[in-house]
């Protein structure tokens, strides 16, 4: 059986693209389209970042980018209903709140 191909997208414009550094462009791409930001959800299964959590705080602490976490509800593709975080791409700098930086959520 032949596999699909992959779709053309922010995918294609680095040689690996589940490479972290592509997985942060696919990301910030991403919030920057949708203001009312992702869900880890959505993240997961519409963009194929495995782990958005660890990418997220990747790009707060690596590049500074201001992404606030907001604890919501949402479902699955199978219809499964989970407490995850939806994800909101804020102006200015990441700063680091509480004694150990914070991770916004």
């Amino acid at each position: 059986m032949k596999k699909k191909a992959t779709p053309k997208s922010s995918q294609s414009r680095t040689k690996n693209a589940n490479s972290v550094a592509a997985q942060h462009l696919r990301i910030e791409e991403a919030l920057r389209a949708n203001p009312a930001g992702l869900t880890t959800i959505e993240l997961v299964e519409q963009y194929d970042i495995l782990r958005p959590g660890s990418r997220i705080n990747e790009m707060r602490w690596w590049l500074g980018m201001n992404i606030q976490s907001v604890r919501v509800s949402d479902t699955t593709a199978k219809g499964h209903s989970h407490r995850v975080v939806r994800y909101v791409l804020q102006p200015g700098k990441w700063k680091p709140s509480g004694p150990a930086g914070g991770n916004g959520v």
